[in-house]
């Protein structure tokens, strides 16, 4: 038994290392705009006018928790393109927070913009602007972020320095009053510092996990209990 064990545990482990990566990836989409209907938005990836005359600009977008299933680690954000694609985002930093708020669709609101995060707040990813967005997708990867719905809504929180201002960039899928049918409630509202701050459209956005595969998880199940039998074959001749 010993034996078998201690080979169950080796083999398991040398398929989990040597075989290829399987996953099915987990989606939430909000706001889709096959059934809303589309409007674009060029901020904050990717607007920045001449006008704001500042460097850095500020962008958050509430998620009501009720369009998710349930928990999930986000590992992916993931943005659509939807018009001037050829044109570049922002030359300059830009950091995306995500947290858990109290605070409802609508409610967001008001300066400064850190009375708006949650709890367990956490930079999701960072990366520096100025190159092009190729496809129908900017997908962002980054650290993964636990979200529960049953806690709260989710903050997106996207921090943008050292950009140029006056840059025109692609626009991107977004929702907006015009484009819900009535009665419909936004899934999601907006607080930004540039112009109006405040309005109940966002920028239609998914969220990803990977989700590994009940045969993988089969497998990596099998060799933790190879492991345990050994180990209390160990205990007991001991």
């Amino acid at each position: 038994m010993k034996r078998v064990a201690r080979w169950l545990s080796v083999w398991t482990l040398l398929g989990l290392f040597c075989m290829p990566s399987h996953a099915v990836m987990q989606e939430v989409l909000v706001g889709s705009p096959a059934i809303y209907g589309q409007t674009e938005n060029g901020f904050p990836f990717a607007t920045l006018p001449g006008s704001y005359g500042y460097a850095s600009t500020r962008y958050q977008q509430v998620y009501d928790a009720g369009v998710f299933g349930g928990p999930m680690a986000i590992s992916q954000i993931v943005f659509f393109p939807s018009s001037n694609t050829g044109a570049a985002i922002l030359a300059g930093t830009i950091e995306i927070y995500l947290s858990v708020t109290s605070l409802g669709v609508n409610e967001i609101s008001g300066r400064p913009f850190d009375e708006n995060v949650g709890g367990g707040a956490r930079r999701f990813a960072a990366f520096g602007g100025g190159f092009t967005v190729s496809g129908t997708e900017f997908a962002i990867s980054g650290d993964p972020f636990l979200f529960d719905p049953r806690l709260g809504n989710l903050l997106l929180d996207i921090r943008v320095n050292g950009a140029t201002a006056g840059h025109a960039g692609p626009f991107f899928a977004a929702l907006g009053p015009g484009s819900l049918p009535y009665g419909v409630k936004s899934p999601f509202s907006r607080w930004h510092d540039f112009g109006s701050g405040y309005d109940d459209r966002g920028l239609v956005t998914a969220f990803r996990a990977s989700v590994p595969e009940p045969g993988t998880l089969a497998l990596l199940a099998g060799g933790l209990l190879g492991f345990a039998l050994a180990a209390r074959r160990r205990d007991a001749v001991a």
